[in-house]
């Protein structure tokens, strides 16, 4: 059977813009609770675009009670009813010059109901026959459907009823998959064409990693408890015939038909990381399931790893010139990536915490929120496609940009930079959730106030930590760049560290006179100076840093290693 994929493309000239909607994208990721390493529930995902500029927020949409309201797609002129009241949700919206709807992309609200999505998937050309997806401007698209739910459901399962019942009244115009979880259970919602779909129930001791494919397998029709159909969705496989295994439906072979590298590997790759034992080498025909054991409790960071995945100890390594138009995980045109972890514990209000990633994962940082947040950083709603040196999206993302530039010298600096400071976040979330549980305790309102707090102090110090990084990284990338047409002359980027207190560790006495920094061990004193790369032994030249200590608010940078000059 052939594929036929719905691409909404503009060409101009010869320049080809493709906006979210049109981006055959996104790979979607599930971890069950009872094989978390922190005994949370993960649904997550990876918003990639047709280019790396891609300008995202991260909103909070307040709580309305007002009749007569609608969702509205801006791109097409679509819109939905609303109930009287909505919830507060928090969404990961896209710019609006982009002018192709909103796409919240990732939403957690009040009621402790988290939505991801959406992942593009295809569909057979007899199966699009069978059940062709609605017109332009006639049905639902992703451009709406996570906001959509998450404003007015109070648990997973009633967002994927929810799902449902509005795929039987509209219709939908793609075909995609989307993640729903609360503190009790997680679903999965596949649409397979304009009024066709299947709704399942995500076991708590399995983890899924998926491209762009209808995932689904096997499905007993009776099981009214653990799945959600379409009144017609078997008499339409049965139309275009059906692929059975032990008399139950296979849906992803009788509705997709076959595999392709472009997602089947991504979705390989999932098995190879988390299950090795168990993932053999890659067959691009195979039907992966969905749905596996990992070989090890499977921790938030190591989500955050994968989503930087690019086939890395295989021999589709992408760092292969041979392997360059493979389609890894961690693309670089990635516009955000969000990772939502649900604590079964917590208030219901702020049960879950949202690492948000900006940019591509690679060489950006995930920065935690909790879910009752009511504001964000202003950094985090700076609207328009242009380029601006207040937009979160464009702080996260220039560093990743140079970084990729050349990975062989500025690469890993800039992932051990970020490295640590997810791991500095991830060890304060685990500390503040007695903090979270004893605010709402108190009142909602001083529970909210908490949240926000921290959420927008978390934002301010990675975004500071971004123009930390970037002075350094703009230093070397522009040092390095040259047309020897040879890495001759080139250093390797190393990360910047505090100088007063790196060397302090280092057992290093440290006074500071202006923009003098004088360092002493034992019978040696060495000199620094800001905005200087120049290294003084008792007063004489002995060597130069790879980039300038400099400064940036009341602390001064250095190389990492720097004590390794002092000699």
């Amino acid at each position: 059977m052939k594929r036929r994929i719905r691409l909404i493309v503009c060409m101009t000239a010869f320049a080809m813009v493709m906006t979210t909607a049109g981006a055959f994208a996104c790979t979607g990721m599930y971890v069950g609770r009872d094989v978390s390493k922190e005994g949370t529930t993960l649904i997550a995902r990876s918003e990639d675009q047709g280019s790396g500029a891609y300008n995202k927020m991260f909103k909070v949409q307040k709580r309305i009670t007002k009749s007569g309201r609608y969702y509205k797609d801006t791109g097409t002129g679509f819109k939905v009813k609303l109930p009287k009241t909505t919830y507060k949700f928090t969404y990961v919206p896209d710019s609006s010059d982009a002018e192709d709807g909103q796409y919240p992309a990732s939403c957690t609200n009040e009621y402790g109901v988290a939505v991801v999505g959406t992942v593009s998937t295809e569909v057979s050309e007899e199966y699009e026959k069978a059940d062709p997806v609605k017109d332009t401007g006639k049905g639902l698209r992703e451009a709406i459907l996570p906001g959509l739910v998450a404003c007015q459901v109070k648990s997973a399962k009633q967002g994927a009823q929810l799902l449902a019942r509005l795929h039987d009244k509209y219709g939908a115009e793609e075909w995609n998959t989307i993640l729903l979880s609360d503190k009790k259970e997680a679903w999965i919602f596949e649409n397979y064409g304009g009024h066709t779909y299947c709704a399942m129930k995500l076991p708590t001791d399995k983890v899924a990693v998926f491209g762009n494919q209808i995932m689904i397998g096997t499905v007993d029709p009776g099981d009214k408890s653990n799945y959600i159909f379409s009144k017609n969705l078997f008499s339409t496989i049965d139309k275009v015939g059906a692929v059975k295994e032990d008399g139950k439906y296979n849906l992803a072979k009788s509705i997709a038909g076959f595999r392709e590298e472009y997602s089947n590997m991504r979705t390989w790759e999932g098995h190879r990381v988390l299950a090795p034992s168990d993932a053999g080498d890659y067959d691009n025909d195979k039907f992966y399931p969905l749905l596996y054991s990992p070989d090890e409790k499977v921790s938030v960071t190591q989500i955050m790893k994968l989503f930087r995945d690019r086939y890395e100890g295989t021999k589709y390594d992408m760092s292969d010139a041979a392997n360059a138009t493979r389609r890894p995980i961690g693309t670089t045109r990635s516009s955000d990536v969000h990772i939502i972890q649900t604590y079964a514990k917590l208030p219901t209000d702020a049960c879950q915490v949202q690492w948000l990633l900006m940019g591509n994962a690679e060489h950006s940082v995930f920065v935690p929120s909790f879910s009752g947040i009511t504001d964000t950083a202003a950094e985090y709603k700076v609207d328009g496609s242009a380029a601006s040196t207040g937009s979160a999206y464009w702080m996260f993302k220039r560093n990743a940009t140079l970084a990729q530039s050349d990975r062989k010298f500025l690469s890993k600096g800039t992932k051990d930079f970020w490295s640590r400071q997810e791991a500095k976040e991830n060890e304060l979330v685990k500390k503040q959730l007695k903090t979270v549980t004893a605010k709402y305790k108190k009142s909602k309102t001083a529970g909210r106030a908490y949240v926000t707090s921290v959420g927008k102090a978390a934002a301010k110090k990675q975004l500071n930590n971004s123009t930390v990084l970037y002075r350094a990284l703009e230093y070397t990338a522009t040092y390095n760049d040259n047309d020897r047409g040879s890495d001759k002359g080139k250093v390797t980027f190393t990360r910047p560290v505090s100088l007063k207190t790196y060397a302090q560790s280092k057992g290093f006495k440290v006074t500071v006179k202006g923009n003098r920094y004088t360092l002493k061990k034992g019978k040696d004193t060495f000199v620094l100076k800001n905005k200087a790369k120049s290294v003084y032994k008792n007063g004489e030249y002995t060597d130069d840093l790879i980039y300038p200590v400099y400064k940036v608010g009341k602390t001064v940078y250095a190389p990492a290693g720097f004590t390794g000059y002092l000699k």
